[in-house]
C-alpha cells in the first residue's frame, strides 16, 4: 500500500525535527493507524537510529539497543563489554552524534513495551535531552507506540516534558480514496463507511473488486484478513474485553449519551460504573467524546462515538455472524441481512465524515476550513454538523446519505424546513451576520433538494463530488 494521506503529520514532525534544541516527541494510534510507518517516512533523510523495541525485559531492551549503537553509529564503547549500559548512557552516546552534523533522530518504535517492562527510561531521558540542550546538540528522542499503552516521560522529571505529543488518527475520507474501490464519489464514501480510514484495513482491499465481494472476502470467512482484527486490537489492549465490546456495540448504531451507554452493559448496577470502560476505549483511540456547541462550560452534555466507520460496521454486521451457528452461506447472508443493513449504517457514519470535511476540507468550497466544528443538541434541537469557520460564518447541517427521490408530503417538513426549526431551539451562532443552512449527501442529490436549496441563499447542497474532491 502506497504512504499516502499524512502530510499535515509529516510537516509537524519534520518541522520538530528540524529544530535545534533538543526535544522528545511522542507518536501514539490505535493499533491499524499505521504509527511505524508514519516515523519512518517523517525520519526519512535525517541521520539517527530507528530502532523497535522488542517484547523483553527492560536489560535486555537496552542489551539490543546498544548492539545497534555499536554496529550502526559508533564502535567505540563507552561501557564494559561485560555490563548492560543505563538508558543514560545509551542515550548521552547517541547525541554525542548530533555534534557538527545536523540533527540526530532516535526513533523507539513499538515504545509501549518500555511501559510493559516497567523501564526506568524516564530518568535516562531526562538526563541526555538536558545535557544535549547545555551542549546546544539538536538531538531528538521519538517514542512512537500503541495510544492508552505508551510510558509516562517528563512526569518524573522537571527538566523536560515533551515538545510535542502527537496522536494520529484513521485517514480521513479524502486521504482514503485512492485505497478504496469503485469509480463514482458515493461508491467512494460507500467503501470508507465500510472500510474505515485505518491503513492497517485499506492495505487488505482490492479495488478492482466491489465493495460487498471484499466484504464476502475479507470479513466473512474464518479465513478472512480482516475478519477478526478489531477483536484482535482488544485483546492486546485491555485483559478482559466482555464489557468494552458491550460499550463498543453500543456505539455501532451511532453516538450515544453516557446513560444510553450505561444500559448497553447489563451487569452493572451503577451508572457511574461505566466511567472507567469509556475512559480506557478514548485513552486507546477507540471512541472519541464531544460536548453540544451550545452547551454550558461545565455542561456535561456529552457524547460518545467510534472514531472510525469500519469498528462499527465490524461490530455491527461481522461479530454477530462470527459468533453465531452460521445456518447460512456467506452469500445469502450478505444478501438477506448485511446489504439491507448497509444504508442505516452508512447514514450513522455520515454526520462524523461531514464534521471532519468541515474541518480539513471546507476551503475549495467555502473559502475557510471551520475554526470550530462539532454537533448541537439539546432538549429541543438536534444538529448534526455545525460550527463556525474561519470567514466568521456559522453553519448549521444535516446529512442524507439517500435522500428521497420526491419531496416528503405535508405536514412532514423538508430537510431545510427541519433544520431551520432546530436553529431555532438553539443559541449558536445567534446574532451572526451570516448563517448558512447545509444539506450533506451522499448519493446523487435529486433535482427537488437542489431547486429548494437554489430558492434560498442562506442554503447550499454538499454533495458527494464535494465530499471526495479531486481525490477521486
Amino acid at each position: 500500500m502506497k504512504f499516502t494521506g499524512r502530510s499535515r503529520e509529516l510537516g509537524i514532525l519534520r518541522t520538530e525535527f528540524d529544530q535545534l534544541e533538543a526535544r522528545c516527541i511522542t507518536l501514539s494510534g490505535p493499533p491499524g493507524v499505521g504509527v511505524s510507518t508514519l516515523i519512518r517516512n517523517a525520519a526519512e533523510g535525517y541521520a539517527g537510529v530507528r530502532f523497535r523495541c522488542p517484547p523483553r525485559p527492560d536489560p535486555l531492551i537496552r542489551a539490543a539497543l546498544s548492539s545497534r549503537i555499536g554496529r550502526e553509529v559508533s564502535s567505540e564503547s563507552a561501557w564494559d563489554a561485560d555490563t548492560v549500559p543505563t538508558w543514560a548512557a545509551l542515550l548521552t552516546k547517541l547525541a554525542e552524534q548530533a555534534s557538527g552534523q545536523g540533527p540526530f533522530v532516535l526513533v523507539l518504535d513499538d515504545a509501549h513495551r518500555l511501559a510493559d517492562a516497567r523501564s526506568r527510561i524516564d530518568e535516562g531521558l531526562a538526563d541526555a535531552l538536558g545535557q544535549a540542550r547545555a551542549s546546544q546538540l539538536p538531538f531528538h528522542v521519538v517514542l512512537a507506540g500503541r495510544a492508552g499503552a505508551m510510558p509516562e516521560v517528563g512526569a518524573t522529571s522537571n527538566m523536560f516534558t515533551p515538545s510535542l505529543q502527537l496522536h494520529v488518527g484513521p485517514l480521513p475520507l479524502r486521504a482514503a480514496v485512492p485505497h478504496l474501490p469503485g469509480s463514482e464519489p458515493y461508491h467512494k464514501i460507500r467503501a470508507y463507511g465500510v472500510f474505515g480510514g485505518m491503513p492497517g484495513v485499506l492495505a487488505h482491499l482490492d479495488r478492482s473488486l466491489t465493495v460487498g465481494t471484499n466484504v464476502r472476502r475479507l470479513l466473512l470467512p474464518d479465513s478472512g484478513a480482516l475478519a477478526d482484527l478489531p477483536m484482535s486490537w482488544l485483546e492486546r489492549s485491555v485483559q478482559t474485553p466482555t464489557r468494552y465490546v458491550s460499550t463498543l456495540e453500543a456505539l455501532s448504531q451511532g453516538g450515544a449519551a453516557w446513560a444510553d451507554l450505561s444500559e448497553a452493559i447489563p451487569d452493572l448496577t451503577k451508572s457511574g460504573q461505566i466511567a472507567p470502560y469509556l475512559g480506557r476505549l478514548v485513552e486507546l483511540g477507540f471512541i472519541e467524546t464531544r460536548r453540544s456547541l451550545d452547551s454550558a462550560p461545565r455542561s456535561r452534555s456529552t457524547r460518545y462515538s467510534l472514531t472510525d466507520p469500519f469498528l462499527a460496521f465490524w461490530l455491527r454486521f461481522v461479530l454477530p455472524w462470527r459468533t453465531s451457528e452460521r445456518d447460512t452461506e456467506i452469500v445469502p447472508h450478505y444478501a438477506s441481512t448485511i446489504r439491507p443493513g448497509i444504508r442505516d449504517h452508512l447514514q450513522n457514519m455520515m454526520p462524523a465524515l461531514c464534521r471532519r470535511h468541515m474541518e480539513i476540507d471546507a476551503l475549495e468550497t467555502f473559502g475557510s476550513n471551520a475554526r470550530e466544528s462539532g454537533a448541537i443538541w439539546n432538549a429541543d434541537a438536534d444538529i448534526p454538523v455545525a460550527g463556525t469557520l474561519g470567514t466568521g460564518a456559522v453553519y448549521y447541517g444535516s446529512c442524507l446519505w439517500d435522500p428521497p427521490a420526491s419531496p416528503p408530503r405535508t405536514p412532514q417538513p423538508s430537510s431545510l424546513k427541519l433544520l431551520d426549526r432546530n436553529i431555532r431551539e438553539t443559541r449558536y451562532g445567534f446574532g451572526r451576520e451570516r448563517r448558512v443552512r447545509l444539506i450533506f449527501t451522499g448519493r446523487t442529490t435529486p433535482t427537488w433538494l437542489r431547486r429548494e436549496a437554489a430558492r434560498r441563499d442562506d442554503a447550499r447542497i454538499v454533495s458527494a463530488s464535494d465530499l471526495v474532491g479531486d481525490a477521486a
